[in-house]
């Protein structure tokens, strides 16, 4: 990896345009071509995560994923009070995680793959917009077969969290139309 604070934006650009390197995040590049892990990924965002918060909702999707560049702004979930901060180049949700709903990826916290898709989900059920329906299927068009297995299992636990009735139905619709959308 190469990070900003080793070189110079007009060395590490110079690179980029030469088809050497792919930028990974606002500070990091990688070598093109390069196989990432959800680790790599995290490692390259430890510089921009403040302490005590756990990465959450796009950012997570990123390191579990590994799909294209980092998103920004970043996003994250602490606890323990329930309200919601919105910043330029942040944004926190703060409320109740519960201790199998993060894991920690190089010594940093992420919310679980479960969580991650339970966060990027529940707003387009609370209040669904014109794109909801084309959100919610590229989101499961991304999800392997035992990834769409593990949630069902996430959620069937679920019992008291709102609209969980909703999202099972929505997500097994989804999973079906992306079944036969692959044939």
């Amino acid at each position: 990896m190469f990070h900003l604070r080793d070189y110079s934006y007009e060395h590490l650009t110079e690179l980029t345009l030469d088809g050497l390197l792919t930028r990974l995040t606002e500070s990091t590049w990688v070598r093109k071509g390069a196989v990432l892990n959800a680790a790599d990924r995290i490692t390259a965002l430890r510089a921009q995560i403040p302490p005590r918060l756990v990465l959450s909702h796009d950012i997570a999707w990123w390191v579990h994923s590994g799909l294209g560049r980092a998103p920004s702004p970043l996003t994250f979930i602490t606890y323990p009070r329930r309200r919601y901060v919105d910043g330029a180049d942040v944004v926190v949700h703060e409320l109740t995680i519960a201790a199998h709903e993060w894991e920690l990826i190089n010594d940093l916290p992420i919310t679980t793959p479960d969580r991650t898709l339970y966060d990027l989900l529940l707003p387009h059920l609370r209040s669904p917009d014109e794109w909801s329906a084309q959100t919610v299927g590229n989101l499961v068009d991304e999800l392997p077969g035992q990834a769409r297995q593990q949630f069902r299992l996430y959620m069937a636990e679920m019992s008291r969290r709102p609209y969980v009735a909703h999202m099972r139905t929505v997500f097994e619709r989804a999973c079906a139309a992306s079944d036969r959308d692959r044939r």
